[in-house]
């Protein structure tokens, strides 16, 4: 059976569900110290001025290990990319249908970085359609001896190996198509056809 080890992402990018998807049973890293500028806190959106970045806070004081890293509440981000959202991806085809559980998302107090971003799983694994079963790292290994490590192969600062074919995006006709950006742009524009696009890559 194959099984990959994922650090858990916040809207993953394009590259990071397409080698989740080929995955028999997946298990997310809950053990490791949080890391600076990487997708577990940020992902990557079109927008009418190009590609743009949505990143939350988290409580420096509270961030020794992913399990245990607190969110900052005291900040109004989560109003501001729903909006940055609705404004970005109102016109595509998809939005209507995705926009009521984004919403919902976004009026939750969350507390723990990593059920907000179980959650975010939860929901791209329904729209996908995936049937992949999950768990959680009970403790930190650095060396994995029956799972595919892929807790290092996606990070924001290093460019992707995978290249995507070409979709259509929002605002392509402005800056043309951009690679790898969180996959809501991908459901948002490509709807059921998503997971095909995913598998090819």
């Amino acid at each position: 059976m194959s099984k990959g080890r994922f650090s858990l992402a916040y809207w993953g990018p394009i590259d990071y569900y397409s080698k989740l998807i080929k995955q028999e049973k997946v298990c997310f890293e809950q053990c490791e110290s949080f890391p600076k500028q990487s997708y577990r806190n940020r992902c990557y959106i079109d927008s009418p001025n190009g590609k743009l970045m949505l990143n939350f806070p988290v409580d420096h004081s509270s961030k020794d290990y992913i399990k245990d890293t607190r969110i900052k509440r005291n900040e109004n981000w989560q109003q501001k990319h729903w909006q940055a959202f609705k404004s970005s991806y109102g016109g595509s085809p998809f939005f209507d249908a995705l926009a009521p559980e984004i919403e919902a998302f976004y009026k939750k107090e969350w507390i723990y970085l990593l059920d907000l971003n179980i959650e975010c799983h939860k929901l791209i694994s329904k729209w996908l359609v995936l049937k992949i079963d999950f768990d959680l790292s009970k403790d930190w290994q650095l060396e994995l001896d029956d799972e595919i490590d892929f807790r290092d192969a996606f990070h924001p600062k290093i460019p992707s190996p995978v290249e995507s074919q070409n979709y259509p995006q929002v605002f392509s006709h402005k800056h043309g198509f951009i690679q790898n950006l969180s996959v809501l742009d991908l459901l948002f524009n490509e709807g059921p056809a998503a997971y095909d696009h995913l598998q090819l890559l």
